[in-house]
């Protein structure tokens, strides 16, 4: 049933945005079939997806060229939904920015590719947007990770909306895009198979899938309470969603480290006031630059737990600091208690006494982050906007040090909170939720798009995945088999992950889709080479070189025009036996 715009929607059906943008979008499909020599009615329209599954910078760049040749061989105005993880979610919320993507791929091919070759990435900006984005209740690192990490791979800090791309979706020139999350708390407590487990964003609606609860994507963040709003928030930009979608790029070590790294560059830069252009030298401000020094050390502490480096070097240079003065001090005693324990704890008990180490120093050190600390005292009142911008700076790392030894990644305001009638129970007791990558879960967003009420008939599954080609279907068929939702057998096929093919097709009865699988580096396309270009591009990498870039492009491009006749071949009999089962 339909409710306001500013309201909690409780309902397994489609939103009445994407029902409208399908419709129109089905025109669209049956003129593509027509042209493709394939008869169809109204009636017998197939609901086509394509996947493009998690991959860092490989998948975006993959999922372009894929996107390029369904163009060239006229199947991609034959596919109602676009459904991606991690980054392919990048390409397509690029994409979605030019409301008639489907028809300037080639150009827009072209210039993303120039744009990604280029390296105008603007630390200034970064720290700009970090230190506003850091004032918020619900800062993450999700916030930084946006800022430092997306905005540098895709070189752009896009602003809009993802409510801005209605228009681009239900327009029927492009297909309808559904983006992939998680629920952080339940993928740790339930696991990837859990249904609730799973969040979806579109252009309308935002909300976890699977359970029927969504709210409108423009009110996504905002403070509600037994279903309506209380409080519009903060809007929530592109670049914060990339950062949401694809936040699980490496290891928990590798994100530490770019995270340690990244905030390693910030003391020491040019700051900008109203008054003209100083440079800020951290010395000038002992205590506020110790505070920072300390900061980086938990960091540095946190990665020790992770990697299970020695730590000796890092709690001297933390007791050292720490004993200037304050030898008796709760953070000097927790720290020399910590370190005389460190071989005993575990992981888990590791990460959880840096956190706690973390609170005690920022305790003692939190005076020379506050606005009264006297550290403007004997300045001349032209350096106090230096002054202003060193203490917002520091504010800003130390709260992020807080999130990454706490592991917090983005944190939101739950609409479901005291939501009445809602089941399960659980999704209403907390006022905060925290959403992560799709990746950490099924690296392929098949659980929205075999929803029941999306009917999809056809899945068109493009992996750009690290490691095994095949984990994405199999553990849907996992999914599946779990949740009782019908899905071809897959166990038929051989699938050496070491020297795939470039296409299965798997089949079951009439009441699951079929689907098509395409492994990105093959052996039709890499020959012998698929090791070499699984290590020539890997995931965690935030830049390649254009003539790798053109590369990943055409490999990407190989795996559907080496299968046109096969993916031709997949709709007719689709459309066919749906003409026939009419009668």
């Amino acid at each position: 049933m339909a409710t306001k715009n500013d309201e909690v929607r409780l309902s397994p059906d489609l939103s009445e945005g994407e029902i409208k943008a399908t419709q129109k979008r089905r025109e669209k499909v049956l003129m593509c079939l027509k042209n493709l020599e394939i008869p169809c009615d109204q009636n017998n329209v197939p609901n086509i997806v394509v996947l493009g599954s998690g991959g860092g910078l490989r998948a975006m760049i993959a999922l372009l060229g894929t996107l390029v040749e369904l163009k060239k061989q006229n199947f991609l105005d034959a596919v109602m939904y676009l459904c991606g993880v991690s980054g392919s979610t990048w390409c397509m919320s690029l994409l979605y920015g030019d409301g008639k993507w489907s028809e300037n791929l080639t150009s827009l091919e072209k210039e993303l590719c120039e744009k990604l070759s280029e390296s105008s990435y603007r630390i200034m900006e970064a720290i700009k947007f970090l230190k506003e984005l850091s004032k918020d209740e619900l800062y993450s690192l999700t916030d930084f990770w946006a800022a430092c990490l997306v905005y540098k791979i895709l070189q752009q800090f896009d602003e809009n909306e993802l409510a801005d791309h209605t228009e681009a979706s239900e327009t029927g020139l492009n297909p309808y895009p559904i983006y992939a999350a998680v629920d952080k708390e339940k993928l740790s407590e339930k696991g990837p198979y859990f249904p609730g487990t799973w969040f979806e964003f579109t252009p309308h609606e935002a909300g976890y899938t699977s359970l029927g609860a969504f709210v409108s994507t423009k009110h996504f963040g905002s403070e509600f309470e037994e279903g309506k709003m209380k409080k519009k928030g903060k809007k929530k930009s592109i670049c914060y969603m990339q950062g949401l979608w694809g936040s699980a790029l490496g290891s928990m070590e590798e994100i530490l480290k770019f995270i340690r790294d990244s905030l390693a560059l910030f003391p020491g830069r040019r700051f900008y006031s109203y008054g003209g252009m100083f440079l800020y030298r951290p010395e000038n401000y002992s205590n506020t630059f110790m505070a920072y020094q300390l900061a980086l050390l938990l960091l540095d502490l946190q990665l020790c737990a992770v990697s299970g480096s020695d730590p000796k070097e890092v709690f001297e240079k933390l007791l050292n600091l720490l004993s200037e003065g304050k030898e008796k001090s709760a953070s000097y005693q927790l720290c020399v208690e910590l370190y005389n324990t460190w071989a005993m704890k575990t992981t888990e008990e590791r990460m959880e006494s840096c956190a706690e180490l973390s609170k005690e120093i920022e305790k003692q050190f939190g005076v020379f982050l506050g606005e009264e600390s006297g550290l403007g005292g004997g300045l001349p009142s032209s350096h106090l906007p230096i002054l202003g911008s060193v203490l917002d700076v520091t504010k800003m790392v130390f709260k992020t040090i807080q999130c990454a030894l706490t592991w917090k990644w983005g944190t939101t305001n739950n609409f479901l909170y005291n939501c009445p009638n809602i089941q399960p129970s659980y999704l209403a007791k907390n006022k905060i939720i925290s959403l992560i990558d799709a990746g950490l879960a099924i690296n392929s967003a098949y659980p929205l798009v075999l929803q029941a009420q999306r009917r999809t008939d056809l899945i068109i599954s493009f992996d750009f995945s690290s490691g095994d080609p095949f984990e994405t279907i199999k553990k849907t068929a996992t999914y599946c088999q779990t949740n009782g939702i019908p899905f071809p057998k897959i166990e038929d096929q051989e699938m050496d992950e070491n020297n795939p093919s470039d296409c299965y097709i798997f089949r079951g009865d009439k009441s699951c889709p079929t689907v098509m699988h395409f492994p990105l580096f093959n052996n039709v396309n890499c020959s012998e080479e698929i090791e070499e270009y699984r290590k020539r591009f890997p995931t965690f990498q935030i830049s390649f070189p254009k003539g790798d870039i053109k590369d990943l492009l055409e490999k990407a491009g190989l795996n559907v025009s080496n299968n046109s006749e096969k993916i031709l071949q997949e709709i007719k009999r689709l459309v066919h036996s749906s003409h026939a089962n009419s009668f």
